[in-house]
């Protein structure tokens, strides 16, 4: 038969050392191209539902950090909201105390109070302006939406 080769016993050990080495160095290499030690249930069975188990516990940690950091980003937007309104609330706590020292009947302390008025109910639409802009990705916690 012309497809028959006979090899000896020393050249076909050595065949079956090359075979085995081409499937460590491809074994190897798809360990290098995926980056995963483990790329199959065949590989170790045990490791790659570890492995898996880790990597969804791994994308639920990242979903939970990625949820910290808006709400960390909501309460910041909130904390600098609150700073602002307590600026204009000094403000208008100052109005009002110029407005109680101008308690006279007279026309000039009328004229006092209604312009301390006017910058009064200001400052409370830049307060109520101010909170309804201190959110952050649809929340607001000073507007009462968080």
């Amino acid at each position: 038969m012309a497809n028959e080769v006979s090899l000896s016993a020393s050249m076909r050990t050595n065949l079956l050392q090359l075979q085995n080495v081409q499937k460590t160095i491809a074994q190897k290499q798809q360990v290098l191209a995926t980056g995963n030690k483990i790329n199959s249930a065949l590989d170790g069975p045990t490791e790659f539902f570890a492995a898996k188990g880790l990597s969804q516990r791994a994308g639920d940690l990242s979903s939970l950090k990625d949820a910290m950091g808006q709400s960390i980003s909501t309460i910041k937007s909130a904390d600098k909201g609150l700073t602002k309104i307590s600026d204009y609330v000094d403000q208008a706590k100052g109005l009002a105390t110029a407005a109680y020292a101008a308690l006279g009947t007279d026309a000039a302390s009328v004229a006092t109070r209604k312009a301390l008025a006017a910058q009064f109910n200001t400052l409370r639409d830049q307060i109520d302006k101010m909170a309804a802009d201190s959110g952050y990705g649809g929340k607001n916690l000073i507007a009462g939406n968080g």
